[in-house]
């Protein structure tokens, strides 16, 4: 395959004395919208409703008339929708080749495990979290640079499973046996 530029549709003016451009911030815009969409439609509105039901529980969820197999195409077809939102966000930042999204989701799960699963807020929180603590180690710990930036967050998903698999702002379950 051929490693291929992918040009960016909010242009590279510098923004800010040049610390960043009107890419990061077109990214950042568009990344805030859409969580606030998703979070008007799972909280506003009746379809929303019917797609939390029909994940939480199906068997109850049928019981009361939804029809939880369209609920769960609609949520798959919402989840490709997003996730070609995404690519076409990130294919100007790095290029446009078949293992492009690899770190952009290994950067997403440390962030939503170190968040907590079950919060999406907190999900968001630890993407930012993610990103703070991996630049900072990356600038003050000699031995990770550029170079080991991504090993960051797998140490990450490490330790946060093994002293807190709910995440910092997730639902513990307790389950009695």
């Amino acid at each position: 395959y051929t490693i291929k530029t992918f040009p960016t549709p909010f242009g590279h003016k510098p923004l800010l004395a040049g610390l960043a451009d009107t890419h990061e911030a077109g990214m950042i815009g568009v990344t805030l919208a859409m969580l606030a969409l998703l979070y008007l439609f799972f909280r506003g509105t009746r379809l929303g409703l019917a797609m939390r039901a029909a994940a939480a529980n199906p068997e109850s969820a049928r019981l009361v008339g939804i029809r939880v197999g369209w609920m769960t195409a609609l949520g798959w077809g919402m989840a490709a929708s997003i996730g070609a939102v995404a690519g076409i966000l990130i294919a100007p930042v790095v290029f446009l080749e078949p293992n492009m999204m690899l770190g952009v989701l290994l950067y997403g799960f440390a962030g939503a495990v170190l968040g907590g699963l079950t919060s999406p807020g907190g999900a968001v929180l630890g993407g930012f979290a993610v990103g703070v603590i991996e630049n900072l180690a990356g600038t003050f710990i000699p031995y990770f640079g550029r170079e080991l930036k991504l090993s960051i967050a797998l140490i990450l998903i490490v330790v946060v499973l093994m002293f807190r698999p709910s995440g910092l702002f997730g639902r513990s379950v307790v389950s009695r046996v």
